[in-house]
């Protein structure tokens, strides 16, 4: 039996509502009740009150999706079904130069947002899944920008569980933790502020959960996506290279592989770069 692929695409207004992808099902967020949770908002509502097929794949994504990563419907669709034999989650991942030239996910968002590192260790040593994060490695096949990914609802639940753990924190009563999650941001955010920092550790953490449990992934193709407008765009061969010595090393765990990359790293890491997600 053909494995069943549930794709939908988030409606914040009548604009994104009429420019909604063919073959995509509607997440209707039109209300846009909490925007200061943008996706995390309408997803959540779906995960809390449909029923998921345990053997099916569902995917939530951004209005963006199409133009991030040059992907149809159609395509989406294909990818997950050939790859469901072999994963648990799919990736599509765009921006692979900001997967490839820092050690996980949470490196490159501190560069952007200092003291986001700090303020997840910080969650996670709370609910008691107290974890390094600087020491993370993260691949192409852990990092996820944006939410987009495709997955099962065994996967689904678990994201939803740690989320709906800082989801509680941040909508509870005001503390230092809640202060650091909830902290501004450079990205702008809804009403002409920045969006909050919880925004972006959401969307982190699929990969947090791919780095550290035995879910199997299979990524597509980032290097075929949209880059980032930072300098890092730059240099591709170098992101290819760096993505390789990561694989290599999740791999093999050889410690030449991280001095490697640590070289190519460096080199990139100086001076200031935008923050386009």
């Amino acid at each position: 039996m053909e494995t069943a692929v549930h794709l939908y695409q988030i409606a914040y207004s009548p604009a994104t509502l009429d420019k909604l992808e063919p073959g995509y099902a509607l997440l209707d967020n039109l209300g846009n009740e909490r925007p200061d949770w943008y996706e995390y908002w309408p997803i959540r509502r779906h995960l809390l009150s449909q029923p998921l097929d345990d053997d099916a794949f569902y995917g939530f994504f951004s209005p963006k999706f199409g133009h991030k990563t040059s992907l149809s419907h159609a395509q989406v669709q294909a990818f997950v079904r050939e790859s469901a034999p072999q994963a648990d989650v799919v990736l599509f991942s765009p921006q692979p130069d900001m997967g490839a030239f820092f050690l996980n996910v949470f490196e490159q968002g501190e560069t952007f947002d200092p003291g986001l590192i700090a303020a997840y260790e910080a969650f996670l040593a709370h609910i008691g899944r107290p974890l390094p994060l600087r020491a993370l490695v993260m691949d192409s096949r852990q990092t996820v920008f944006s939410n987009y990914f495709v997955a099962r609802p065994a996967f689904w639940r678990e994201w939803l569980k740690l989320n709906e753990a800082m989801f509680a924190l941040c909508e509870g009563p005001d503390n230092d933790l809640k202060a650091a999650l909830t902290a501004s941001t450079s990205y702008p955010g809804p009403g002409g502020g920045g969006a909050q920092r919880k925004v972006f550790l959401m969307e982190r953490a699929a990969s947090l959960l791919l780095a550290t449990q035995p879910w199997r992934s299979v990524a597509h193709n980032p290097f075929g996506m949209g880059w980032s407008v930072s300098r890092f765009r730059d240099h591709p061969n170098e992101a290819y290279i760096s993505d390789a010595l990561k694989i290599a090393w999740r791999d093999q765990r050889f410690p030449q592989y991280l001095q490697a990359f640590a070289a190519i790293r460096e080199r990139f890491q100086a001076g200031a770069a935008v923050l386009n997600t």
